[in-house]
């Protein structure tokens, strides 16, 4: 048998402050390069965020903005919920549902939108490539949708 030799405390260094900055600042300065217009790919907010101090990964761009809800669209970078009143091209009331029509490949989005609003006369959505039903609770809340769509921004 061999004695075991005790160990001695670890010795642990205090990391160094790093640039990545938090979650929500990095956040924080994608909006407002989203909000400005001035983002047209990850390379482009890597290089912007880099040149406020934050480093980060194109795996860690990818996921915040899904996170945040962006939208790759011609002019770059945008909110998908900023985006929600330009896509609705009709609105048709038929109660108890809703009958919403977008361009080609953005109900999904819409529908997102709708559902995250969480609304309290709308039950839910259900969305195909260019058509949303959205089902109505109540009488009167097809109102709020209209407003919601129309006033997404």
């Amino acid at each position: 048998m061999t004695a075991a030799t005790p160990r001695g405390p670890r010795e642990f260094k205090a990391k160094p402050a790093n640039s990545w900055g938090s979650k929500a600042q990095r956040h924080g300065a994608i909006l407002e390069l989203v909000n400005r217009g001035s983002v047209h790919t990850q390379h482009e907010i890597a290089s912007a965020l880099a040149r406020r101090g934050m480093r980060a990964t194109q795996a860690t761009i990818s996921r915040d903005i899904q996170e945040l809800g962006l939208v790759r669209s011609g002019g770059g970078y945008r909110s998908s919920a900023a985006l929600v009143s330009e896509l609705v091209l009709s609105v048709e009331l038929v109660e108890p549902m809703v009958v919403i029509k977008t361009p080609p490949g953005t109900a999904n989005l819409v529908a997102r939108r709708i559902d995250e609003a969480a609304l309290p006369g709308v039950a839910g959505t259900v969305a195909g490539d260019d058509t949303i039903i959205a089902v109505l609770r109540k009488r009167g809340a097809g109102r709020a949708l209209k407003h919601l769509l129309a006033n997404a921004g």
